[in-house]
């Protein structure tokens, strides 16, 4: 059984490109902690509203215990990303998803295990559950998603796209 924490972001932009399944395909259990589900429902659209239905299913939105560690990660971090990390702390989770670099640099510290946004759509591609990866990532980046220009690079030619 594997199980998955999920920062603020990659649901989001998951559901504007219509792909918000990725993430409840991902794992058995794919939970966000109760920070991020305020910050989605904080701009009520369609992405929250489809991310509202997923917590009714296969979205498990968890409240973590340890508050002051969740303080301590307040000094470098948004609410949301303190408490995805410090919800993967305290769970241990297979994976933690979350696009933020500082926060990505910060979990990988502590011994996460991290994948992305972008790492979901090559994944997804590669088991050909998206036909072109080239046409999600200019759609996220329409999207306002940023990105380093090297990491777009190397998925492409991952998939053999110039």
């Amino acid at each position: 059984m594997t199980t998955w924490v999920v920062d603020t972001s990659p649901p989001i932009f998951l559901a504007k490109l219509g792909h918000l399944d990725l993430l409840g395909r991902s794992g058995d259990t794919v939970c966000v902690p109760q920070a991020v589900m305020d910050e989605i429902r904080a701009k009520p659209d369609e992405a929250a509203q489809a991310i509202g239905q997923a917590s009714h299913t296969w979205l498990s939105v968890r409240r973590v215990g340890n508050r002051n560690s969740v303080e301590m990660l307040l000094a470098d971090l948004d609410l949301g990303e303190a408490e995805a990390i410090a919800l993967a702390k305290e769970i241990d989770p297979d994976k933690v998803v979350m696009d933020d670099l500082d926060a990505r640099r910060f979990a990988r510290r502590v011994g996460l295990d991290l994948v992305g946004t972008m790492g979901l759509l090559l994944a997804a591609h590669l088991r050909e559950e998206i036909p072109s990866v080239r046409e999600e990532i200019e759609q996220l980046q329409a999207l306002g998603f940023r990105t380093a220009p090297h990491l777009v690079r190397a998925i492409l030619k991952a998939v053999g796209v110039r």
